[in-house]
């Protein structure tokens, strides 16, 4: 009986062991200075590839991992909002939405979807 005990009590001991682990993966903390951008984020989305998209003050930020993108918002406003659906990085902030895509070059460019004629804005209207 003694042995048995020993026997659950090490299966027990070694279940928990790998239950610990797996661990929780790691978080990194980033201050402004690092993504040269203002401090206050407004949404966040990240594409099937892993790059996260995040709206800031100072416009859309892009992060691979290693490397901080800064991309200025298309009438200069607080980007408010962003959403990753697919190849494209929708955004939205005062007056103005649309989405962003890669060119040749791996670089976002900004295609306004609020200047069509057919859309009317309400005055003093964020997306």
């Amino acid at each position: 009986m003694d042995r048995l005990k020993r026997i659950l009590v090490s299966v027990a001991l070694l279940k928990c062991i790998l239950a610990i682990s797996q661990g929780i993966p790691p978080v990194n903390n980033y201050s402004p200075s690092d993504y040269q951008a203002e401090n206050q984020n407004w949404g966040i989305s990240q594409a099937e590839n892993k790059y996260i998209y995040i709206a800031n003050n100072n416009g859309l930020l892009e992060y691979n991992g290693a490397v901080w993108n800064l991309y200025s918002s298309p009438n200069e406003t607080i980007l408010r909002s962003v959403a990753v659906i697919g190849e494209k990085i929708y955004t939205g902030c005062y007056m103005e939405f649309g989405y962003w895509e890669k060119d040749a070059y791996g670089s976002l460019r900004y295609t306004s979807l609020s200047d069509k004629p057919e859309i009317k804005l309400l005055a003093d209207e964020e997306f």
